[in-house]
């Protein structure tokens, strides 16, 4: 009967809880056990634990990056990975165990991809050069890496191949850079947009409809109805005004230029837009302060023949109450 474990015993015994939490998907877990065995191995004396203090800090960042899904956390883990021997095989509960090698370099992107934003429209519309610039870097990179998948693509949810994910990188590149320049330089904005479809062959529905969307209106040109100045980009840089428009209005202007009249509405360009919208504004703050004006002084007029009234009540209270004491 042994009173003392020995370091090996001590080793099994949290390398056991840490791949049983592991395979129960308590990773949280999991990484406590594997840093205890990894403390045991950096502190033993024997040889054939201690060569395996790397392999126990490794799992330990690996799944700790599983849980934050962080940049900062895979990248750690990628650091770690590379003091293994590149061609040591390392179980993470997959089928098949991968190599050290082969596990780092899919860290390394795993953190690339996680550092950038989740891509929708509207986060777009707040993002900067530097971003469009990040989004191009690592498209490049992962385009780069061919067909191939991640080895730990279901951990990551991630299943497309690299290039597949590196070309829809490419093209959030250039939806963020056209949607900074569309109304200055509509032009340039739609070759950005066409390069930005081409791309865009496996990305969601909902994107691709954006860019055809944007595509078209920007393809758009007419005549300002208000200042008749040529102005292109439906929706960018003219908007349409519901109108009164009749067969005559129709038959004589309607083709002045293609789209200044469409559905009861016409093409109005932003700087006359703006400027209707600023005089109404104007106008109707103008309307509004008179009316607030007009009703206090109706209010104040009300209160002071309330007061008027509350006097003469009261004179008419104490006058009665006299009369009555008198009669008494």
């Amino acid at each position: 009967m042994h009173l003392f474990k020995s370091d090996r015993e001590k080793f099994e015994n949290e390398l056991n809880k840490a791949l049983s939490e592991r395979n129960k998907g308590n990773l949280e877990s999991a990484v406590k056990y594997f840093l205890n065995a990894y403390e045991i191995a950096l502190g033993t004396k024997d040889p054939e634990i201690s060569k395996r203090a790397d392999e126990m800090l490794f799992y330990a960042l690996f799944y700790d990056a599983l849980v934050k899904k962080t940049a900062e956390s895979f990248s750690k883990a990628s650091q770690q990975c590379k003091k293994l021997d590149p061609s040591w095989q390392l179980d993470i509960g997959l089928a098949s165990k991968p190599t050290a090698s082969e596990l780092c370099r899919d860290l390394e992107i795993a953190s690339m991809i996680v550092s950038l934003p989740e891509f929708s429209i509207d986060v777009a519309r707040r993002m900067d050069e530097s971003l469009a610039s990040k989004y191009e870097e690592i498209g490049s990179k992962l385009l780069a890496e061919g067909s191939r998948r991640l080895i730990i693509e279901d951990y990551l949810k991630i299943n497309d191949p690299l290039s597949t994910i590196g070309l829809r990188f490419l093209g959030y590149s250039r939806i963020v850079r056209a949607l900074k320049i569309e109304a200055d330089n509509p032009a340039n904005a739609m070759e950005l947009y066409g390069e930005a479809a081409a791309y865009l062959q496996q990305a969601p529905a909902e994107i691709k409809k954006f860019v055809d969307s944007r595509m078209g209106k920007l393809s758009k040109t007419t005549r300002c109805w208000v200042c008749h100045r040529e102005i292109q980009g439906e929706e960018i840089n003219y908007i349409y005004l519901p109108a009164s428009i009749n067969k005559y209005i129709i038959e004589k202007y309607g083709n002045d230029s293609p789209y200044i009249i469409n559905n009861g509405t016409i093409a109005v360009c932003r700087v006359c837009y703006t400027m209707i919208y600023n005089l109404s504004d104007a106008l109707a703050k103008k309307y509004y302060e008179q009316a607030m004006k007009a009703l206090q002084e109706v209010e104040a007029r009300l209160n002071a023949r309330i007061s008027i009234l509350e006097a003469k009540l009261m004179s008419l209270s104490i006058q009665a109450g006299r009369r009555y004491y008198m009669r008494d």
